[in-house]
């Protein structure tokens, strides 16, 4: 609420560019070098001949500005014949020499403020270099840069040059030479004519005339005139009356589009409650009332078309409030065939659901059971089967809360007796009720807080809460960890009560569940908590589909064991885990606890003492995009799912806490800490464990030790792109058109599509709204917006999905939606593959290593294809190693952009840059043009890794290098030497023992001092320690546990690219053809040069190539062949599959074959297509008509302009 005093403003900057539509509440001081006077392009360095002509440039966006030139600073007389200053404000120096040597520099002014460009130096060549005075190249007539339209048929830039002998002319464009041609004609006297003029014919245009004495150039540029296209739309938006409503829309065109706002069709006007900015870009509505409320339309306008989009506003009373029960169930007492009445009422914004269970079962509103609108049950006709406990939960977007009552049905056994009435043991059913119902509650509590911390929370984020918000699990997940933690904290709760006394049992010294609970009750427990039902078996009858598709999930790629590498299913194990109980508590929970007689040094102290650098050297072959590929394939294989909270179950905030408190497991910061000295601790949480793992085990016959959740699929399928569920899917599909396309964003001139903003609020990663108010990117896997380069690279394989579809459209018109989606999804999941067994790898794993890997031989149906626990949480984890503190950008010349580079620490949550700082092709340039950083025994995981990560102003950075450790501490893994071991490495007894792989005497003897025996040593920290060997980026230990996982990868996976049942021969071939190198010519926004093999440094494969001689892939073999196109595409596209396969009562008689397809003859074939060909030109007639008409309306309109 504003007070009477209370001042309010809203602005939003016009110039420069990059600031162009960024509102005052989105900066910071440093933006604020707002300034409508500006110079859009200042004059260049020139070297000259004597006798000579020299322009310089100096293009200032107010045309009112006055102009003026500077020599050495000293402003040029404008009665001097030498300098001649064209109406453009391009200064010209006739006849120069010797002493016309110096420093220009062009000055505008305007009446409040005045702007200088940098000084371009001038150097005049002695007349010795000339053959006689005037013999050097002058430009007689010079290009001047010019608006069209695309569409029209040509447009000539005039330079003409003079000099002995006759210069001759050479154009270019973006730095780019152009040869003359069709589309780009030399004229006789020089001046270069485009024809067919379209979008890519933006640019820069260089003329230069050179002869024998010299040369001079000139350039101007060619804006193409472009239709609005909007970059911001405005949100739908709720409010509360009283409420702020703000619609922020912003568009992009050439001119510049004016902004109109509409509502209900009407134009709003500026004034009162209601703010417009000048330049249209934001809509505010104060004091919002209801009727306020309703459609907004964002229309933008300019001479080349109109474009609008429109924003729903709703204003009532209202507040966001998550789900609570004010009326809850309690146990009742009833008799048989009576009616009893259950109550269950919530409130909440906006409105919960409310769902019953019985014993862990939902229930439906069928039969005897009803459920109110308000959410009360009634039961009728009571039955003794409706004995057992009845739990309501309540949901909405902010947060759930569940209670449950126990219903009794008197002169019935207790559940718990045996069939002669005796009690299995003695613990009383009741303190079972009272424990799930207290795990209940306090699971769910603590995971309302987080997730109403992480949407709600609009401040500045720490680094720990960046970093959980990008991994937060979503629904499935949190219901699968939900159930799993409920299970476990009720048996946790059941302990306390035995360990006070309260329940009598004669229980051993040794506290043992099953000593004190029945099969009975921990079933009842398993059902109550969820962890029966997670998830339900997958049919994989369907072969028509699962024969030719993937599943979005991975289930059914085994069609033994479907399970296999699926999503939300747990880790591998290559070696049993070493939890200190043995089934569940991280090693290092119990500080006083020794391995091989010595304690496990701090996570901390091993990063700050071994693995973090300072200095960091280049690697002389690799590029910088070996690490990026790894990155996002990483992205594609394993996510471990964290907990759903960051508080424990007794309220502790993991952030405020340095106790173990589950799911708090913090790391320990030692004393001395060069960076951390206000704090004892780094906060950390534990990953999820899956049901039937750990201490839920129990449920199960024999005990089984804590198992990680993988939220995605195991397999090389592109899961990162497309998702891995069914309704992250369809998120990221635009089923708005039958072109089986991706979802696109916003589109900017001269760019191609980027990645569509997230409408989900946990997607949040905003820093700083100093910074930008832009979201996240949407994209298939949550992390996409961890840093710039992961966003490029997600937003390169967007655009490949979408041309393979648009391409595939085109070649098979008849395909819908569904099987274009699918085809291409195909297409580029083995073009993943493909560039990661096939030219990633070997970079990787060296010669040697790939000798080790082999050949393929084939799909094996008896490999698990599950990603290990050790792979996901220190094997692959060596790319970490070959990370750069900065992320080089370069524009199309290959310098850097005028943002400059970018420091690591400010390229993490930063997706905004992508929009505002030159788009992905800065990045992909820099990442496969310079060198990756190379690991040495000192020069591990740089500073910006482990003293920087996700830094922000005034919060503690995190570690990744001790998150590394600490992570495989919390999933229980063994040690270095135990998977020495399993890799069949030599025996390791003591220190001097490891120097065949850590030769480094220095960095063994502080292994020593840490860990004080080798059997001790953490295995990311010994991998990662070990020496590159055989031209790979890793040592031995870690070569084979790559090894291990990637060949089950490839021979467990029956989708693998080159089995002979996935791709036709001929398909095969042209897959074969993918490179990555092409995928970024054929991507990027104007990426034209590349080094043909982006895994190695340009210069070892003889530079830059044209992206025209990187092999394509042909995609004609993937043309449908047929008699007759009506049928083709129709009974076996994708959505008639998937209707066939949710067809409930299909019989047999119905089955519907290829074989059913009723013939024709010939003759009847050709008359069907004549007719479906004259309908077509009647359609074609009528469009015609329609068009002529609206061509001869915009005449008229155009009249009365």
């Amino acid at each position: 609420m504003l007070t009477d005093n209370t001042i309010r403003g809203s602005a939003n900057c016009k110039y420069p560019s990059e600031m162009y539509g960024k509102s005052i509440v989105g900066m910071g001081p440093k933006d604020f070098h707002c300034s409508s006077l500006e110079i859009a392009e200042g004059p260049r360095d020139v070297q000259i001949s004597w006798g000579g002509t020299a322009v310089f440039t100096c293009k200032v966006r107010d045309p009112s500005a006055a102009i003026f030139w500077m020599k050495d600073e000293k402003m040029l007389k404008p009665d001097n014949k030498k300098y001649k200053l064209m109406e453009n404000g391009t200064l010209m120096i006739q006849n120069t020499i010797e002493t016309d040597d110096g420093y220009y520099e062009c000055m505008a002014k305007s009446s409040d403020e005045e702007v200088k460009s940098r000084p371009a130096r001038m150097i005049v060549l002695g007349q010795e270099y000339s053959t006689q005075g005037y013999g050097a190249p002058r430009l007689v007539s010079v290009p001047s840069s010019i608006s069209v339209a695309p569409g029209e048929r040509q447009v000539t830039l005039r330079c003409q040059a003079l000099g002995v002998p006759q210069p001759a002319i050479k154009w270019a464009k973006n730095g780019i030479e152009l040869p003359s041609s069709y589309k780009h004609h030399y004229e006789s006297d020089g001046s270069l004519t485009i024809r067919d003029i379209d979008a890519g014919d933006s640019g820069s245009y260089l003329c230069e005339a050179v002869n024998a004495n010299g040369r001079v150039s000139a350039d101007a540029n060619i804006i193409i005139k472009a239709a609005p296209v909007f970059t911001i739309q405005p949100d739908n938006a709720n409010t509360q009356i009283g409420g702020t409503v703000k619609l922020e829309c912003v568009a992009a065109g050439t001119p510049p589009p004016e902004i109109t706002w509409f509502r209900n069709e009407v134009p709003v006007r500026n004034g009162g409650r209601i703010y417009i900015a000048p330049d249209g870009n934001l809509l505010e509505i104060r004091d919002a009332k209801e009727s306020d409320s309703g459609t907004y339309v964002c229309e933008a306008r300019n001479e080349m078309g109109m474009r609008e989009v429109s924003a729903s506003v709703t204003v009532k009373n209202l507040s966001f409030k998550p789900a609570k029960l004010v009326y809850k169930p309690y146990n009742i007492e009833a008799i048989v065939g009576s009616t009893i009445e259950m109550p269950c009422k919530a409130t909440g914004d906006p409105r919960p659901g409310i769902t019953w269970q019985k014993d862990g079962a939902t229930m439906q509103r069928t039969g005897r059971f009803k459920i109110s609108l308000s959410g009360n049950l009634y039961i009728y006709k009571v039955a003794p089967e409706d004995q057992g406990r009845y739990e309501c939960t309540a949901i909405n977007d902010h947060g759930r809360d569940t209670a449950s009552g126990y219903l009794t049905i008197k002169n019935l056994q207790d559940p718990t007796t045996t069939g002669t009435g005796s009690i299995t043991n003695s613990i009383d059913s009741q303190f079972i009720k009272i424990a799930f119902a207290e795990a209940s509650e306090e699971v769910d509590r603590a995971i309302n807080k987080t997730i109403d911390n992480i949407i709600h929370n609009e401040g500045t984020h720490n680094p720990a809460e960046l970093f959980r918000i990008i991994r937060y699990p979503d629904a499935p997940a949190r219901e699968l960890a939900r159930a799993a933690e409920v299970y476990e904290r009720t048996l946790v709760n059941i302990r306390k009560q035995v360990e006070k006394g309260r329940m009598m049992v004669n229980s051993t010294k040794d506290f043992d569940y099953k000593e004190v609970l029945s099969p009975e009750h921990l079933e009842l427990i398993a059902r109550l908590s969820g962890c029966m039902t997670h998830r339900l078996s997958r049919n994989c009858t369907d072969m028509c589909f699962h024969s030719k598709y993937r599943s979005i999930d991975g289930t059914c790629n085994n069609l033994q064991h479907p399970t296999w590498g699926a999503s939300l299913t747990s880790f591998r194990r290559v070696l049993k885990p070493i939890y200190e109980d043995g089934f569940a508590k991280p090693v290092g929970w119990d500080k006083g606890r020794k391995y091989y007689g010595y304690p496990k040094p701090s996570s901390r102290l091993v990063s700050t003492t071994l693995i973090s650098t300072k200095k960091i050297s280049y690697d002389p072959e690799s590029t910088h995009m070996v690490m990026q590929w790894g990155q996002f394939l990483d992205h594609d294989l394993d996510h471990a799912t964290p907990s759903v909270s960051s508080e424990s179950w007794d309220g502790i905030d993991c952030k405020k806490s340095c106790d173990y408190a589950a799911p708090c497991y913090p790391m320990d910061v030692p004393p001395g800490d060069p960076r951390v000295t206000n704090r004892r601790c780094i906060d950390f949480v534990r990953s999820s464990a899956i049901c039937g793992s750990g201490m839920t085990s129990v449920f199960f016959d024999s005990l089984q030790p804590r198992e990680q959740i993988n939220q995605l699929t195991s397999y090389i399928d592109a899961s990162q792109v497309y998702g891995f569920s069914e309704e992250l899917a369809r998120e990221l599909r635009d089923l708005n058109s039958d072109g089986g396309r991706l979802k696109e964003g916003a589109i900017f001139p001269g760019r191609k599509p980027l990645l569509p903003y997230s409408s989900s609020a946990v997607m949040d990663c905003r820093r700083n709204l100093s910074e930008s108010t832009l979201n996240c990117f949407l994209a298939g896997d949550i992390r996409a917006n961890e840093q710039v380069g992961l966003v490029a690279m997600h937003t390169v394989w967007m655009r490949e999905h979408n041309r393979l579809a648009k391409e595939l459209k085109h070649l098979n018109p008849q395909w819908d939606a569904d099987t274009l989606y699918f085809e291409a999804r195909k297409i580029v999941g083995a073009a993943v593959q493909h560039i990661t067994f096939q030219q990633w790898l070997p970079n990787v794993l060296g010669k040697k290593g790939m000798e080790m890997f082999g050949k393929y031989a084939g799909y094996n149906p008896n490999l698990n294809p599950s990603i290990s626990n050790v792979f996901a949480t220190a094997a692959l984890r060596f790319g970490h190693t070959m990370i750069n503190p900065v992320l080089q950008r370069l524009n199309w010349d290959f310098t850097p952009i005028r943002e400059g580079h970018l420091p690591l620490s400010k390229a993490f949550f930063s997706p905004w840059r992508i929009v505002e700082e030159g788009g992905i092709d800065p990045l992909l340039r820099g990442l496969f043009t310079v060198a990756a950083k190379i690991k040495k025994p000192t020069e591990n995981l740089n500073t910006e890794l482990t003293e920087h990560l996700f830094q922000t102003a005034h919060a503690v950075a995190l570690d990744l290098a001790a998150m590394n450790i600490h992570r495989s501490r919390d999933h229980g893994i063994p040690g270095y030497i135990e998977f020495r071991k399993f890799c069949n490495m030599t025996p390791v007894d003591s220190f001097d023992d490891l120097r065949g792989e850590i030769t480094d005497g220095e960095v063994r003897r502080k292994l020593q001092e840490l860990y004080g025996h080798p059997g001790n040593i953490d295995v990311f920290v010994g991998g990662i320690l070990e020496d590159q060997v055989d031209g790979a980026k890793i040592g031995p230990l870690f070569r084979c546990l790559l090894i291990e996982q990637f060949q089950r990868l490839r021979d467990g996976d029956r989708f693998y690219y080159e089995h002979p049942s996935v791709f036709k021969p001929e398909q095969l071939v042209q897959i074969k053809q993918y490179s990555f190198a092409r995928v970024l010519c054929d991507n990027g926004d104007n990426i034209t040069r590349i080094n043909r093999d982006v895994f190695k440094l340009p210069e070892l494969q003889g530079g830059f190539v044209s992206c025209e001689e990187i092999p394509k892939v042909e995609l004609k073999f993937w043309s449908e062949c047929c008699t007759d196109c009506r049928y083709s595409g129709q009974l076996n596209t994708i959505s008639r599959l998937n209707a066939r396969r949710n067809r409930r009562h299909l019989g047999e008689g119905e089955v519907f074959t290829n074989a059913s397809i009723p013939q024709y003859d010939e003759v009847k074939v050709l008359k069907t297509r004549i007719m479906d060909m004259e309908k077509d030109m009647e359609k074609m007639k009528s469009n015609l008509k329609k068009m002529n008409k609206l061509v001869k309306e915009l005449q008229k309109k155009s009249m009365i302009m």
